[in-house]
Protein backbone atom coordinates (compact mmCIF):
# COMPACT_ATOMS: atom_id res chain seq x y z
CA UNK A 1 0.00 0.00 0.00
CA UNK A 2 2.63 2.69 0.84
CA UNK A 3 4.81 1.47 -1.76
CA UNK A 4 2.01 2.36 -4.29
CA UNK A 5 1.48 5.69 -2.94
CA UNK A 6 4.89 6.38 -2.70
CA UNK A 7 5.87 5.85 -6.34
CA UNK A 8 2.92 8.02 -7.00
CA UNK A 9 3.71 10.94 -4.73
CA UNK A 10 7.69 10.48 -5.58
CA UNK A 11 6.49 11.19 -9.20
CA UNK A 12 5.28 14.93 -8.27
CA UNK A 13 7.90 15.33 -5.90
CA UNK A 14 10.47 14.59 -8.16
CA UNK A 15 8.77 17.44 -10.92
CA UNK A 16 8.60 19.94 -8.38
CA UNK A 17 12.06 19.70 -6.88
CA UNK A 18 13.55 19.37 -10.55
CA UNK A 19 11.36 22.84 -11.28
CA UNK A 20 12.86 24.35 -8.59
CA UNK A 21 16.38 23.45 -9.47
CA UNK A 22 15.36 24.66 -13.15
CA UNK A 23 14.38 28.01 -12.18
CA UNK A 24 16.77 28.34 -9.55
CA UNK A 25 19.38 27.64 -12.18
CA UNK A 26 21.20 25.79 -9.55
CA UNK A 27 22.37 29.33 -8.21
CA UNK A 28 25.70 30.13 -6.72
CA UNK A 29 27.11 26.66 -7.03
CA UNK A 30 30.14 28.58 -8.81
CA UNK A 31 32.84 28.59 -6.16
CA UNK A 32 34.02 31.86 -7.43
CA UNK A 33 30.97 33.60 -6.61
CA UNK A 34 30.67 32.42 -3.19
CA UNK A 35 32.28 33.55 -0.08
CA UNK A 36 32.55 32.33 3.32
CA UNK A 37 34.35 33.46 6.48
CA UNK A 38 36.60 31.07 7.59
CA UNK A 39 35.81 28.52 10.59
CA UNK A 40 37.71 28.50 13.53
CA UNK A 41 37.84 24.56 15.38
CA UNK A 42 36.97 22.36 12.39
CA UNK A 43 38.20 18.99 13.92
CA UNK A 44 34.66 18.38 15.80
CA UNK A 45 31.55 18.55 14.28
CA UNK A 46 29.07 20.72 13.21
CA UNK A 47 25.00 20.73 12.81
CA UNK A 48 24.08 20.63 8.87
CA UNK A 49 20.71 20.37 8.63
CA UNK A 50 18.03 20.34 12.11
CA UNK A 51 14.40 19.22 12.41
CA UNK A 52 12.21 22.00 13.29
CA UNK A 53 9.88 21.48 16.09
CA UNK A 54 7.26 19.37 15.02
CA UNK A 55 9.85 16.96 13.71
CA UNK A 56 8.70 17.35 10.05
CA UNK A 57 10.16 19.04 8.34
CA UNK A 58 14.04 20.40 7.87
CA UNK A 59 15.91 23.53 8.32
CA UNK A 60 19.47 24.36 8.06
CA UNK A 61 22.06 25.33 10.59
CA UNK A 62 24.08 28.23 9.52
CA UNK A 63 27.12 26.90 11.60
CA UNK A 64 27.28 23.84 9.21
CA UNK A 65 26.70 25.78 5.76
CA UNK A 66 29.80 28.19 6.71
CA UNK A 67 31.98 24.63 7.73
CA UNK A 68 31.11 23.49 4.02
CA UNK A 69 31.55 27.02 2.11
CA UNK A 70 35.26 26.85 4.56
CA UNK A 71 36.33 24.00 2.24
CA UNK A 72 38.04 24.90 -0.75
CA UNK A 73 38.53 22.78 -4.01
CA UNK A 74 36.31 19.57 -5.26
CA UNK A 75 34.40 18.00 -2.32
CA UNK A 76 33.28 14.05 -1.91
CA UNK A 77 30.53 13.85 0.54
CA UNK A 78 30.46 10.58 2.16
CA UNK A 79 26.68 10.18 4.11
CA UNK A 80 26.26 7.00 6.42
CA UNK A 81 22.15 6.46 6.90
CA UNK A 82 20.66 3.67 8.43
CA UNK A 83 18.16 2.65 11.04
CA UNK A 84 18.26 3.94 14.32
CA UNK A 85 20.89 2.42 16.92
CA UNK A 86 22.72 0.87 14.27
CA UNK A 87 25.91 2.67 14.91
CA UNK A 88 26.14 5.09 12.43
CA UNK A 89 27.95 7.15 14.46
CA UNK A 90 30.23 5.13 16.01
CA UNK A 91 31.40 3.96 12.28
CA UNK A 92 32.21 7.33 11.41
CA UNK A 93 34.60 8.10 14.42
CA UNK A 94 36.11 4.54 13.23
CA UNK A 95 36.46 5.87 9.36
CA UNK A 96 37.73 9.32 10.58
CA UNK A 97 40.01 8.02 13.46
CA UNK A 98 38.35 9.63 16.20
CA UNK A 99 37.53 9.23 19.47
CA UNK A 100 33.69 9.16 20.90
CA UNK A 101 34.28 12.24 22.88
CA UNK A 102 35.95 14.23 20.03
CA UNK A 103 34.13 12.73 16.91
CA UNK A 104 30.55 12.09 16.15
CA UNK A 105 28.25 11.75 19.57
CA UNK A 106 27.57 8.34 20.43
CA UNK A 107 24.12 7.30 22.96
CA UNK A 108 24.24 4.34 24.48
CA UNK A 109 20.31 4.49 25.26
CA UNK A 110 17.08 3.40 23.48
CA UNK A 111 16.43 7.09 21.72
CA UNK A 112 18.34 8.12 19.03
CA UNK A 113 21.53 10.50 19.73
CA UNK A 114 21.74 12.41 16.59
CA UNK A 115 19.42 14.70 15.46
CA UNK A 116 18.91 15.94 12.10
CA UNK A 117 22.56 15.67 9.63
CA UNK A 118 25.59 16.40 10.93
CA UNK A 119 29.24 17.18 8.85
CA UNK A 120 32.79 16.53 10.41
CA UNK A 121 34.09 20.31 10.07
CA UNK A 122 37.95 18.49 9.09
CA UNK A 123 37.38 16.95 5.85
CA UNK A 124 40.34 13.87 4.94
CA UNK A 125 42.39 14.42 1.90
CA UNK A 126 41.57 12.82 -1.50
CA UNK A 127 44.87 13.31 -4.56
CA UNK A 128 43.26 13.81 -7.50
CA UNK A 129 44.55 12.79 -10.64
CA UNK A 130 45.46 15.45 -13.67
CA UNK A 131 43.94 13.08 -16.47
CA UNK A 132 40.02 12.70 -13.74
CA UNK A 133 39.79 16.60 -13.05
CA UNK A 134 41.92 18.60 -15.12
CA UNK A 135 40.64 21.92 -13.91
CA UNK A 136 41.75 20.84 -10.75
CA UNK A 137 44.99 19.55 -11.37
CA UNK A 138 47.35 19.45 -8.76
CA UNK A 139 44.74 20.09 -5.86
CA UNK A 140 43.38 17.02 -3.57
CA UNK A 141 40.07 16.89 -2.72
CA UNK A 142 37.99 16.95 0.54
CA UNK A 143 36.18 13.56 1.63
CA UNK A 144 33.64 15.25 3.78
CA UNK A 145 31.89 12.47 6.19
CA UNK A 146 28.04 13.47 7.03
CA UNK A 147 25.68 11.45 10.19
CA UNK A 148 22.15 11.65 9.42
CA UNK A 149 19.80 10.54 12.01
CA UNK A 150 18.87 6.92 12.20
CA UNK A 151 14.89 6.08 10.80
CA UNK A 152 12.25 4.42 12.45
CA UNK A 153 12.39 5.60 15.57
CA UNK A 154 9.48 6.62 17.84
CA UNK A 155 8.09 10.65 18.19
CA UNK A 156 8.61 11.79 14.32
CA UNK A 157 6.51 11.65 11.26
CA UNK A 158 7.36 9.29 8.34
CA UNK A 159 7.51 11.96 6.28
CA UNK A 160 11.07 13.75 8.22
CA UNK A 161 12.76 10.03 7.89
CA UNK A 162 11.74 10.27 3.89
CA UNK A 163 13.17 13.96 3.67
CA UNK A 164 16.45 12.65 5.47
CA UNK A 165 16.47 10.00 3.66
CA UNK A 166 16.21 11.50 -0.17
CA UNK A 167 18.57 14.22 1.03
CA UNK A 168 21.64 12.31 1.63
CA UNK A 169 20.93 10.07 -1.37
CA UNK A 170 21.30 13.83 -3.73
CA UNK A 171 23.97 15.22 -1.95
CA UNK A 172 26.37 12.01 -1.58
CA UNK A 173 29.06 11.11 -3.27
CA UNK A 174 29.50 7.97 -1.31
CA UNK A 175 26.12 6.76 0.15
CA UNK A 176 26.84 3.95 3.06
CA UNK A 177 23.30 2.14 3.99
CA UNK A 178 25.01 1.29 7.20
CA UNK A 179 22.09 -2.13 8.37
CA UNK A 180 22.37 -4.53 11.02
CA UNK A 181 23.48 -8.39 10.31
CA UNK A 182 21.59 -8.61 7.27
CA UNK A 183 19.63 -6.72 4.17
CA UNK A 184 15.43 -6.96 5.18
CA UNK A 185 13.22 -6.34 2.65
CA UNK A 186 11.95 -2.98 4.25
CA UNK A 187 15.30 -1.66 4.12
CA UNK A 188 15.28 -2.10 0.47
CA UNK A 189 11.59 -0.58 0.35
CA UNK A 190 12.95 2.85 2.30
CA UNK A 191 15.89 3.15 0.11
CA UNK A 192 13.58 3.07 -3.13
CA UNK A 193 11.52 5.75 -2.10
CA UNK A 194 14.86 8.12 -1.80
CA UNK A 195 16.52 6.37 -5.15
CA UNK A 196 13.00 7.51 -6.69
CA UNK A 197 13.06 10.78 -6.09
CA UNK A 198 16.96 10.99 -6.82
CA UNK A 199 16.70 9.41 -10.06
CA UNK A 200 14.40 12.57 -11.01
CA UNK A 201 17.54 14.68 -10.88
CA UNK A 202 20.25 12.27 -12.41
CA UNK A 203 18.87 9.76 -14.51
CA UNK A 204 19.40 10.44 -18.10
CA UNK A 205 16.11 11.90 -20.01
CA UNK A 206 14.24 9.26 -21.55
CA UNK A 207 15.14 9.41 -25.26
CA UNK A 208 17.50 12.16 -25.29
CA UNK A 209 21.26 12.72 -24.99
CA UNK A 210 21.44 14.86 -22.29
CA UNK A 211 22.28 14.25 -18.80
CA UNK A 212 20.16 15.69 -15.93
CA UNK A 213 21.88 17.61 -12.97
CA UNK A 214 22.86 15.62 -10.06
CA UNK A 215 25.21 12.78 -11.36
CA UNK A 216 24.76 9.42 -9.32
CA UNK A 217 27.05 8.15 -6.73
CA UNK A 218 28.48 5.22 -5.19
CA UNK A 219 26.17 2.59 -2.85
CA UNK A 220 28.10 0.88 -0.03
CA UNK A 221 26.27 -1.50 1.86
CA UNK A 222 27.70 -1.86 5.08
CA UNK A 223 26.50 -5.05 6.42
CA UNK A 224 27.13 -4.35 10.75
CA UNK A 225 27.39 -7.52 12.96
CA UNK A 226 28.35 -9.39 10.01
CA UNK A 227 28.13 -13.29 11.79
CA UNK A 228 26.05 -15.16 9.68
CA UNK A 229 27.95 -17.40 7.44
CA UNK A 230 27.05 -18.96 4.07
CA UNK A 231 26.81 -16.83 0.87
CA UNK A 232 29.18 -13.73 0.93
CA UNK A 233 27.53 -9.89 1.81
CA UNK A 234 28.07 -9.24 -1.80
CA UNK A 235 26.30 -11.98 -2.96
CA UNK A 236 23.60 -11.38 -0.57
CA UNK A 237 23.17 -7.65 -1.24
CA UNK A 238 23.22 -8.52 -5.00
CA UNK A 239 20.31 -11.54 -4.46
CA UNK A 240 18.33 -9.04 -2.99
CA UNK A 241 18.79 -6.51 -6.20
CA UNK A 242 17.66 -9.10 -8.10
CA UNK A 243 13.59 -9.38 -9.52
CA UNK A 244 11.81 -12.14 -7.54
CA UNK A 245 10.17 -14.91 -10.12
CA UNK A 246 6.30 -14.46 -10.14
CA UNK A 247 5.28 -16.97 -12.16
CA UNK A 248 1.75 -16.76 -11.48
CA UNK A 249 1.32 -12.81 -11.39
CA UNK A 250 0.97 -12.31 -8.09
CA UNK A 251 0.22 -8.64 -7.48
CA UNK A 252 2.42 -8.05 -4.34
CA UNK A 253 5.19 -9.62 -5.79
CA UNK A 254 5.08 -7.41 -8.85
CA UNK A 255 5.19 -4.19 -6.53
CA UNK A 256 7.97 -6.36 -5.15
CA UNK A 257 9.92 -6.61 -8.31
CA UNK A 258 8.68 -2.26 -9.15
CA UNK A 259 10.60 -1.38 -6.27
CA UNK A 260 13.67 -3.27 -7.52
CA UNK A 261 13.46 -1.71 -10.60
CA UNK A 262 13.26 1.64 -9.11
CA UNK A 263 16.65 0.87 -7.18
CA UNK A 264 18.18 -0.47 -10.56
CA UNK A 265 20.97 2.32 -11.37
CA UNK A 266 22.03 1.44 -7.21
CA UNK A 267 22.62 -2.17 -8.09
CA UNK A 268 24.82 -1.47 -10.65
CA UNK A 269 26.98 1.11 -8.60
CA UNK A 270 26.90 -1.14 -5.59
CA UNK A 271 29.46 -2.43 -3.66
CA UNK A 272 28.57 -4.50 -0.04
CA UNK A 273 31.03 -4.75 2.76
CA UNK A 274 30.96 -6.51 6.17
CA UNK A 275 32.02 -6.00 9.85
CA UNK A 276 31.91 -8.40 12.71
CA UNK A 277 31.22 -6.90 15.80
CA UNK A 278 33.70 -5.15 17.20
CA UNK A 279 33.02 -5.88 21.41
CA UNK A 280 30.20 -8.21 22.86
CA UNK A 281 29.56 -5.04 25.59
CA UNK A 282 28.79 -2.43 22.84
CA UNK A 283 27.69 -0.01 25.53
CA UNK A 284 31.32 0.35 26.44
CA UNK A 285 32.73 0.57 23.05
CA UNK A 286 33.71 4.20 23.32
CA UNK A 287 36.25 3.25 26.41
CA UNK A 288 37.99 0.39 24.42
CA UNK A 289 41.16 0.96 22.75
CA UNK A 290 41.91 -0.62 19.46
CA UNK A 291 44.18 -3.72 21.10
CA UNK A 292 40.90 -4.47 22.84
CA UNK A 293 38.82 -4.59 19.83
CA UNK A 294 37.78 -7.82 17.62
CA UNK A 295 40.80 -8.20 15.64
CA UNK A 296 38.99 -9.24 12.39
CA UNK A 297 37.01 -6.69 12.68
CA UNK A 298 39.74 -4.11 13.22
CA UNK A 299 41.60 -5.81 9.83
CA UNK A 300 38.17 -4.78 8.20
CA UNK A 301 38.07 -1.55 9.49
CA UNK A 302 41.39 -0.49 7.87
CA UNK A 303 40.19 -2.40 4.27
CA UNK A 304 36.78 -0.57 4.51
CA UNK A 305 38.78 2.92 4.95
CA UNK A 306 40.79 2.16 1.78
CA UNK A 307 37.08 0.97 0.41
CA UNK A 308 36.03 4.12 0.41
CA UNK A 309 38.78 6.02 -0.48
CA UNK A 310 38.20 4.00 -4.08
CA UNK A 311 34.87 4.59 -4.05
CA UNK A 312 35.13 8.05 -3.79
CA UNK A 313 34.91 10.04 -6.74
CA UNK A 314 34.07 14.51 -6.48
CA UNK A 315 30.35 15.32 -6.34
CA UNK A 316 29.41 17.03 -9.86
CA UNK A 317 26.41 18.91 -10.51
CA UNK A 318 25.16 20.19 -14.22
CA UNK A 319 28.68 18.38 -15.12
CA UNK A 320 30.57 20.49 -12.96
CA UNK A 321 32.47 19.47 -9.79
CA UNK A 322 31.20 21.02 -6.83
CA UNK A 323 33.04 22.54 -4.35
CA UNK A 324 32.48 22.88 -0.55
CA UNK A 325 30.46 26.61 -0.84
CA UNK A 326 28.55 24.29 -3.54
CA UNK A 327 27.66 22.02 -2.18
CA UNK A 328 26.42 24.45 1.19
CA UNK A 329 24.64 26.09 -1.57
CA UNK A 330 23.03 22.25 -2.70
CA UNK A 331 22.04 21.35 0.98
CA UNK A 332 20.54 24.78 1.57
CA UNK A 333 18.43 24.96 -2.26
CA UNK A 334 17.37 20.87 -1.14
CA UNK A 335 15.98 21.25 1.89
CA UNK A 336 13.74 24.28 0.55
CA UNK A 337 12.57 21.76 -2.13
CA UNK A 338 12.23 18.95 0.26
CA UNK A 339 10.09 21.41 2.77
CA UNK A 340 8.15 23.01 -0.32
CA UNK A 341 5.97 19.70 -0.64
CA UNK A 342 3.98 17.30 2.02
CA UNK A 343 5.21 14.40 1.85
CA UNK A 344 2.85 11.40 2.51
CA UNK A 345 1.86 10.32 6.42
CA UNK A 346 0.30 6.78 7.57
CA UNK A 347 -3.37 8.57 7.44
CA UNK A 348 -2.78 9.89 4.14
CA UNK A 349 -1.69 6.70 2.52
CA UNK A 350 -4.70 5.11 4.06
CA UNK A 351 -7.04 7.42 2.19
CA UNK A 352 -5.39 6.92 -0.72
CA UNK A 353 -5.08 3.71 -0.98
CA UNK A 354 -8.80 4.20 -0.20
CA UNK A 355 -8.95 6.01 -3.03
CA UNK A 356 -7.54 4.08 -5.53
CA UNK A 357 -9.71 0.83 -4.29
CA UNK A 358 -12.85 2.82 -5.34
CA UNK A 359 -11.33 3.16 -8.54
CA UNK A 360 -10.45 -0.42 -8.33
CA UNK A 361 -14.10 -1.27 -7.09
CA UNK A 362 -15.64 0.72 -10.10
CA UNK A 363 -13.96 -0.61 -12.72
CA UNK A 364 -14.74 -3.93 -10.69
CA UNK A 365 -18.38 -2.61 -11.57
CA UNK A 366 -18.02 -1.89 -14.85
CA UNK A 367 -16.87 -5.15 -16.04
CA UNK A 368 -20.15 -6.23 -14.48
CA UNK A 369 -22.08 -4.03 -16.11
CA UNK A 370 -20.76 -4.75 -19.24
CA UNK A 371 -21.10 -8.65 -19.00
CA UNK A 372 -24.88 -7.90 -19.93
CA UNK A 373 -25.04 -7.51 -23.68
CA UNK A 374 -27.39 -4.57 -24.91
CA UNK A 375 -30.01 -3.73 -25.45
CA UNK A 376 -32.41 -5.19 -22.77
CA UNK A 377 -34.86 -3.99 -20.95
CA UNK A 378 -34.95 -1.31 -18.22
CA UNK A 379 -36.43 -3.08 -16.16
CA UNK A 380 -33.62 -5.65 -16.83
CA UNK A 381 -30.90 -3.32 -16.57
CA UNK A 382 -31.70 -1.75 -13.32
CA UNK A 383 -31.86 -5.15 -11.61
CA UNK A 384 -28.23 -5.80 -13.16
CA UNK A 385 -27.46 -2.51 -11.55
CA UNK A 386 -28.47 -2.73 -8.15
CA UNK A 387 -26.77 -7.03 -8.56
CA UNK A 388 -23.15 -5.20 -9.51
CA UNK A 389 -23.31 -1.80 -7.51
CA UNK A 390 -24.23 -4.05 -4.56
CA UNK A 391 -21.10 -6.42 -5.14
CA UNK A 392 -19.43 -3.18 -5.66
CA UNK A 393 -20.23 -1.85 -2.04
CA UNK A 394 -19.53 -5.53 -0.64
CA UNK A 395 -15.71 -5.58 -1.93
CA UNK A 396 -15.14 -1.84 -0.57
CA UNK A 397 -16.26 -2.40 2.79
CA UNK A 398 -14.07 -5.83 2.47
CA UNK A 399 -11.08 -4.31 1.76
CA UNK A 400 -11.13 -0.98 2.94
CA UNK A 401 -8.37 0.42 5.57
CA UNK A 402 -9.04 2.59 8.51
CA UNK A 403 -11.74 4.16 9.90
CA UNK A 404 -13.97 7.09 9.02
CA UNK A 405 -12.79 9.71 11.50
CA UNK A 406 -9.04 9.06 10.49
CA UNK A 407 -9.61 7.88 6.16
CA UNK A 408 -12.88 9.82 4.98
CA UNK A 409 -14.09 6.97 4.46
CA UNK A 410 -17.90 8.51 4.44
CA UNK A 411 -16.90 10.71 1.74
CA UNK A 412 -15.03 7.93 -0.14
CA UNK A 413 -18.37 5.74 -0.02
CA UNK A 414 -20.14 8.92 -1.63
CA UNK A 415 -17.91 9.25 -3.83
CA UNK A 416 -18.03 5.50 -5.24
CA UNK A 417 -22.14 5.60 -5.04
CA UNK A 418 -21.94 9.19 -7.40
CA UNK A 419 -19.30 6.81 -9.65
CA UNK A 420 -21.92 4.15 -9.59
CA UNK A 421 -24.61 6.22 -10.44
CA UNK A 422 -22.65 7.87 -13.01
CA UNK A 423 -21.87 4.56 -14.62
CA UNK A 424 -25.18 3.31 -14.70
CA UNK A 425 -26.61 6.84 -15.97
CA UNK A 426 -24.20 6.24 -19.38
CA UNK A 427 -24.96 2.61 -19.46
CA UNK A 428 -28.76 3.66 -19.88
CA UNK A 429 -27.63 6.15 -22.62
CA UNK A 430 -25.97 3.05 -24.63
CA UNK A 431 -28.72 0.45 -23.73
CA UNK A 432 -31.63 3.33 -25.42
CA UNK A 433 -29.15 4.28 -28.81
CA UNK A 434 -28.49 0.40 -28.87
CA UNK A 435 -32.53 -0.38 -28.53
CA UNK A 436 -33.43 2.70 -31.11
CA UNK A 437 -30.55 1.17 -33.95
CA UNK A 438 -32.34 -2.66 -33.73
CA UNK A 439 -36.05 -1.30 -33.27
CA UNK A 440 -35.87 1.12 -35.96
CA UNK A 441 -34.37 -1.33 -38.06
CA UNK A 442 -36.66 -4.11 -37.41
CA UNK A 443 -39.71 -1.72 -37.78
CA UNK A 444 -38.34 -0.55 -40.89
CA UNK A 445 -37.75 -4.49 -42.46
CA UNK A 446 -41.49 -4.67 -41.51
CA UNK A 447 -42.91 -1.57 -43.28
CA UNK A 448 -40.57 -2.99 -46.71
CA UNK A 449 -42.30 -5.86 -46.67
CA UNK A 450 -46.01 -4.67 -46.29
CA UNK A 451 -44.92 -2.43 -48.95
CA UNK A 452 -44.01 -5.49 -51.30
CA UNK A 453 -46.70 -7.27 -50.12
CA UNK A 454 -48.90 -4.53 -51.63
CA UNK A 455 -47.36 -5.02 -54.96
CA UNK A 456 -48.21 -8.68 -55.79
CA UNK A 457 -50.33 -9.59 -58.83
CA UNK A 458 -53.48 -11.80 -56.71
CA UNK A 459 -53.45 -9.84 -53.30
CA UNK A 460 -55.26 -11.47 -50.38
CA UNK A 461 -56.02 -9.94 -47.20
CA UNK A 462 -55.81 -13.59 -45.24
CA UNK A 463 -52.71 -13.73 -46.76
CA UNK A 464 -51.36 -9.90 -45.98
CA UNK A 465 -52.71 -9.94 -42.80
CA UNK A 466 -50.90 -13.78 -41.87
CA UNK A 467 -47.49 -11.36 -43.24
CA UNK A 468 -48.23 -8.35 -40.56
CA UNK A 469 -48.66 -10.99 -37.82
CA UNK A 470 -45.33 -12.69 -38.76
CA UNK A 471 -43.81 -9.30 -39.09
CA UNK A 472 -45.00 -8.22 -35.75
CA UNK A 473 -43.78 -11.70 -34.15
CA UNK A 474 -40.78 -10.96 -35.28
CA UNK A 475 -40.33 -7.02 -34.29
CA UNK A 476 -41.08 -7.78 -30.54
CA UNK A 477 -38.40 -10.73 -30.78
CA UNK A 478 -35.56 -8.21 -32.22
CA UNK A 479 -36.85 -4.81 -30.73
CA UNK A 480 -35.73 -4.58 -27.02
CA UNK A 481 -35.31 -2.40 -24.60
CA UNK A 482 -36.61 1.52 -24.04
CA UNK A 483 -37.47 2.16 -27.73
CA UNK A 484 -39.97 -0.81 -28.06
CA UNK A 485 -42.57 1.29 -27.31
CA UNK A 486 -42.48 4.12 -29.15
CA UNK A 487 -41.46 2.13 -32.28
CA UNK A 488 -44.38 -0.25 -31.94
CA UNK A 489 -46.45 2.61 -32.04
CA UNK A 490 -44.89 3.73 -35.36
CA UNK A 491 -45.45 -0.11 -36.54
CA UNK A 492 -48.45 0.02 -35.84
CA UNK A 493 -49.66 3.34 -37.64
CA UNK A 494 -47.62 2.03 -40.63
CA UNK A 495 -49.49 -1.29 -40.04
CA UNK A 496 -52.99 0.88 -40.09
CA UNK A 497 -51.90 3.41 -43.45
CA UNK A 498 -50.68 0.55 -45.37
CA UNK A 499 -53.81 -2.05 -44.15
CA UNK A 500 -56.16 0.72 -45.45
CA UNK A 501 -54.02 1.39 -48.30
CA UNK A 502 -54.00 -2.84 -49.33
CA UNK A 503 -58.14 -2.54 -48.80
CA UNK A 504 -58.30 0.04 -50.89
CA UNK A 505 -56.15 -1.46 -53.72
CA UNK A 506 -57.74 -4.99 -53.32
CA UNK A 507 -61.74 -3.50 -53.48
CA UNK A 508 -60.39 -1.72 -57.00
CA UNK A 509 -59.20 -4.62 -58.17
CA UNK A 510 -61.80 -6.34 -57.51
CA UNK A 511 -64.34 -3.95 -58.85
CA UNK A 512 -62.46 -4.02 -62.26
CA UNK A 513 -62.47 -7.70 -62.30
CA UNK A 514 -66.47 -7.53 -61.77
CA UNK A 515 -66.70 -5.29 -64.17
CA UNK A 516 -65.21 -6.87 -66.77
CA UNK A 517 -66.49 -10.40 -66.37
CA UNK A 518 -69.85 -8.20 -66.30
CA UNK A 519 -69.17 -6.74 -69.95
CA UNK A 520 -67.93 -9.86 -70.76
CA UNK A 521 -71.39 -11.63 -69.85
CA UNK A 522 -73.46 -9.04 -72.11
CA UNK A 523 -71.46 -8.97 -74.96
CA UNK A 524 -71.58 -13.40 -74.72
CA UNK A 525 -75.10 -13.49 -73.88
CA UNK A 526 -76.03 -10.95 -76.27
CA UNK A 527 -73.69 -12.02 -79.54
CA UNK A 528 -72.62 -15.56 -78.12
CA UNK A 529 -75.52 -17.04 -76.42
CA UNK A 530 -78.13 -14.93 -77.43
CA UNK A 531 -79.59 -15.42 -73.48
CA UNK A 532 -81.77 -11.98 -73.29
CA UNK A 533 -82.76 -12.63 -69.44
CA UNK A 534 -78.92 -13.38 -68.86
CA UNK A 535 -77.70 -10.39 -70.26
CA UNK A 536 -80.40 -8.21 -68.62
CA UNK A 537 -78.82 -9.56 -65.52
CA UNK A 538 -75.42 -8.27 -66.70
CA UNK A 539 -76.52 -5.07 -67.37
CA UNK A 540 -78.52 -4.66 -63.97
CA UNK A 541 -75.59 -5.90 -62.32
CA UNK A 542 -73.22 -3.35 -63.54
CA UNK A 543 -75.10 -0.30 -63.38
CA UNK A 544 -75.61 -1.42 -59.46
CA UNK A 545 -71.91 -1.50 -59.87
CA UNK A 546 -71.58 2.10 -61.42
CA UNK A 547 -74.40 3.46 -59.02
CA UNK A 548 -71.86 2.31 -56.02
CA UNK A 549 -68.77 3.32 -57.02
CA UNK A 550 -70.06 6.73 -57.75
CA UNK A 551 -71.54 6.48 -54.47
CA UNK A 552 -68.64 5.76 -52.65
CA UNK A 553 -66.52 8.24 -54.59
CA UNK A 554 -69.51 10.97 -53.41
CA UNK A 555 -69.06 9.79 -49.90
CA UNK A 556 -64.75 9.97 -49.89
CA UNK A 557 -64.83 13.68 -51.60
CA UNK A 558 -68.12 15.00 -49.86
CA UNK A 559 -69.63 15.87 -53.19
CA UNK A 560 -73.11 18.07 -53.06
CA UNK A 561 -74.91 16.35 -55.65
CA UNK A 562 -74.58 12.87 -54.28
CA UNK A 563 -74.65 14.05 -50.14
Amino acid sequence: MSKAFASASVTSLVLLCFCFFSAAGIRSLDPQQAEHQPVTNRRRPFALVEPVESHTKLSVSEEGLEALRSIPGPVVPVVVIGPYRSGKSFLLNQLLGVGCTEGFGVGHTRSTQTKGVWVWGEPQKLPLADKTLPEFGGQEASIVYLDTEGFESTGKADAYDDRIFALSTLISAVLVYNLPETVRESDIQKLSFAVELAEGFYADVQGGGGSSPVEPGNMLWLIQRDFLEGKTVQDMVSEALLPVANPYEDQDIAQVNKIRQSLRLVARNSTAFGLHQPHMERTKLCELGDDQLDRQYVQQRSSLRELVKQLAKPKRVNGKVMTGPALAELVSQMVTALNARDIPTAGSILEHFNKELVYRVRDSYIAQLESLALPVSDAALAAHHETASAAARKQFQAEKFGNDLTTGLGSLQDMLQASLDKEFLGRQTANTLESNKRCEKAETQCEDSLEKEQLVRLPSTGRFEDHFSHCQAAFDLVCIGPAHTGQNERLQKAWKREHTRFKHDYNDKLYNGLVLLLLVDILMFRFVIKFSILEFVGWIVFLFLQVSLLLRFSHRHSCPSWS
